[in-house]
């Protein structure tokens, strides 16, 4: 892990970039850019209010309030709950192609 960061300013203009982008994608989370970076929860969304406008940073924290995937913990518990889901559908996926009961007339193209 990087040493934490303890002032902005330390900060370059291309790694201040790089965390903004990690922070606005959906499948990035706070744990993968305190790895990176060293910058906690916190600090990230102190860093977001500090550098964005007053309204994207508003559209950000409801992006990010409504999104688990922010949350490698809760990250992990939904694609477990995506694997279950997705396991039980196949499984009751018995007739998805039923064969004809009848054989087709000769001649037709069914």
């Amino acid at each position: 892990m990087n040493k934490p960061i303890t002032d902005f300013n330390d900060l370059s203009d291309a790694d201040t970039s790089q965390i903004i982008a990690m922070a606005w994608d959906d499948n990035t989370s706070f744990e993968a850019i305190a790895l990176s970076y060293g910058l906690d929860e916190a600090r990230v969304i102190s860093l977001m209010r500090q550098s964005l406008k007053a309204r994207s940073f508003q559209i950000w924290r409801m992006r990010v309030r409504a999104r688990s995937s922010k949350h490698a913990f809760k990250q992990t518990q939904m694609m477990a709950q995506i694997h279950q889901d997705a396991s039980c559908a196949i499984a009751d996926n018995t007739d998805e192609f039923p064969l004809r009961e009848t054989p087709a007339p000769r001649g037709s193209l069914l």
